[in-house]
């Protein structure tokens, strides 16, 4: 697992590792974590219960809280978390399990003639929002999963991400007293805190309306409870945060097209400015379940090869992925929307 990392080796020892490179026989119901990742780890109990998880990510850097030297003081650090927790276990209840590839909307499709030979973390995702809408229950407050923590005005240490790095101005954070240089203790659900994911668990188990948040930390040696006031749609990000999850792509409403970001050589030699959002369109979804989508654009009479430079009277994505994530936050499916393209030197 440490790939010669003789500190994570020896950090290891004490536990059963498992490796899990297809979800299709994991139980939904109990592993739970953010299906959008780069990396996931889950340090759990053998009755269910789970300590902490480690691998979450912020949206500018997909690596930033990353590294073997972390990863190694989480697992040190829950051993004692781990005999804590057996002078007094608290089992979660018991529940059917449900493996991913059970999912029903992963059934339907094998049911009719589709081979699934692989479930992947963002299948899932994709899966649980599509049967959500089929059932009438889906809201779109749930596409804002494993909130980041700038969202209470938090920034954490990428190496001990339990200590406070920053906190912003005017935030629930900052309202509630916590500073720089705090490590936090618990929050909301998350009994122990020691990872930037046990931070985005807590927040995403947390109510998405106005409501309040427990919070214990230590400052100088002492320990100190707070309550976090969260605001009205707190949990909701711009779409540039957005933009890295994978999970845009199974919302509505969806541009159905898109294609490269132009370099800044292609866009000079088309007379555009060479730090001006460009992108060429090179497919049209005009194919499969969401084929509406592209054939919408094509009746628009958007071509493969034209160069998008305009969407909506936008022209300041910061890249193609922010657009798409624009379309389905910012966008209501059925509004007009002008799209602004170059074509033939026009």
């Amino acid at each position: 697992m440490g790939r010669g990392s003789e500190e994570l080796t020896a950090a290891e020892a004490p536990y059963v590792c498992v490796r899990i490179t297809d979800m299709s026989r994991v139980d939904v119901r109990a592993m739970r974590f953010d299906f959008d990742l780069t990396f996931a780890a889950v340090l759990m109990n053998a009755d269910g219960t789970i300590y902490h998880r480690y691998g979450g990510r912020g949206p500018d850097d997909a690596t930033g809280y990353l590294s073997l030297g972390s990863l190694a003081e989480l697992l040190r650090d829950t051993l004692q978390d781990h005999a804590d927790y057996e002078r007094h276990p608290a089992p979660p209840p018991a529940q059917p399990a449900l493996p991913a590839i059970e999912l029903p909307v992963l059934q339907k499709k094998i049911q009719g003639g589709q081979r699934i030979d692989c479930v992947h973390c963002h299948t899932i995702n994709d899966a649980e929002h599509r049967e959500t809408v089929l059932a009438g229950r889906w809201q779109k407050e749930q596409l804002y999963v494993f909130p980041d923590p700038a969202r209470i005005g938090l920034t954490l240490d990428a190496a001990h991400q339990s200590l406070v790095a920053e906190v912003a101005a005017g935030s629930a954070a900052d309202s509630a007293g916590l500073r720089a240089g705090d490590e936090l203790l618990s929050l909301g659900e998350q009994r122990r805190v020691r990872t930037l994911s046990d931070v985005q668990w807590a927040l995403h188990r947390a109510p998405f309306a106005t409501g309040e948040l427990p919070v214990r930390y230590r400052r100088d040696g002492r320990d100190h409870d707070a309550t976090l006031q969260l605001p009205g749609n707190w949990k909701v990000c711009p779409p540039e945060d957005y933009a890295w999850r994978p999970y845009k792509w199974t919302l509505s409403p969806s541009a159905g097209f898109g294609g490269p970001a132009l370099t800044g050589e292609q866009k000079q030699q088309l007379g555009l400015d060479e730090h001006a959002f460009a992108f060429r369109v090179q497919y049209l979804v005009d194919w499969g379940e969401n084929a509406h989508r592209g054939r919408a654009a094509i009746a628009a009479g958007l071509r493969k090869g034209d160069v998008v430079v305009s969407f909506a009277g936008k022209h300041d994505f910061v890249s193609v992925e922010h657009f798409h994530a624009f379309v389905a936050l910012a966008g209501t499916a059925g509004q007009d929307t002008e799209i602004v393209v170059l074509r033939d030197g026009a």
